[in-house]
């Protein structure tokens, strides 16, 4: 028997959620098959640890919907709806249009992660903007290391907000030695940009957690 796409539902059981398609009905959303990964032969968007993300239609607008998978640990999507909420009141990450039971219906963005797309000085001075107002406002993002959070298309975003907290906000560092610090080939490219060296780059940040002034870091990189 094919797949549908509501199969998908409760992952990691193959089986329809008739609770969640009666209320996506009433939402006036409806989920369409499109993506790079797939479950059960659908293809979706994105499939983590806790969630999976898929394409839909939400009153005519392109949208992604978060959904918490059944096997999650976690007890529901609002912590990270609240975290969400808090940074697009600071136009930060992609837009949430609604919370549900276990959904988040948001703003569908199409991009390249940071490490495979074309960067420009641009885009490291808004992502840098924005990683210290998160740090401002005392939310550490938690996953801001590694990239894989960074969109770049028609402007750049901080997605998955899942892992954020009121912790000491590590922000604007942990995207400094992701762009910059690190030993690979990306972050040489970085500094070849910037025209700036490994070292100066580290006093700059190492003055930063002192008192989140970004001075220091916009003097170094000449802007």
């Amino acid at each position: 028997m094919p797949s549908d796409i509501y199969d998908v539902l409760s992952y990691p059981k193959r089986e329809r959620n008739n609770e969640l398609i009666r209320e996506f009905n009433e939402l006036g959303l409806t989920l369409l098959p499109q993506g790079q990964k797939r479950v059960f032969g659908i293809p979706i968007l994105g499939k983590g640890w806790s969630s999976l993300v898929m394409y839909g239609k939400y009153h005519g607008r392109e949208v992604a919907v978060k959904i918490q998978r059944r096997d999650s640990n976690r007890i529901s999507l609002s912590r990270e709806a609240i975290f969400l909420r808090l940074a697009n009141a600071h136009r930060i990450g992609p837009t949430l249009l609604f919370e549900g039971t276990s959904f988040l219906i948001l703003e569908y963005i199409t991009g390249n992660v940071i490490h495979e797309a074309s960067v420009k000085k641009e885009h490291i001075l808004s992502f840098f903007r924005q990683c210290h107002l998160l740090d401002n406002m005392g939310i550490d993002h938690g996953q801001i290391q590694g990239g894989k959070h960074l969109i770049i298309g028609r402007k750049c975003w901080i997605i998955d907000f899942e892992k954020a907290g009121w912790r000491i906000p590590r922000n604007v560092n942990s995207l400094g030695s992701e762009v910059f610090l690190k030993k690979t080939r990306f972050a040489q490219s970085m500094r070849a940009l910037f025209r700036v060296d490994r070292t100066t780059l580290i006093s700059a940040f190492n003055e930063y957690k002192k008192d989140f002034n970004m001075d220091r870091i916009l003097e170094t990189l000449h802007v």
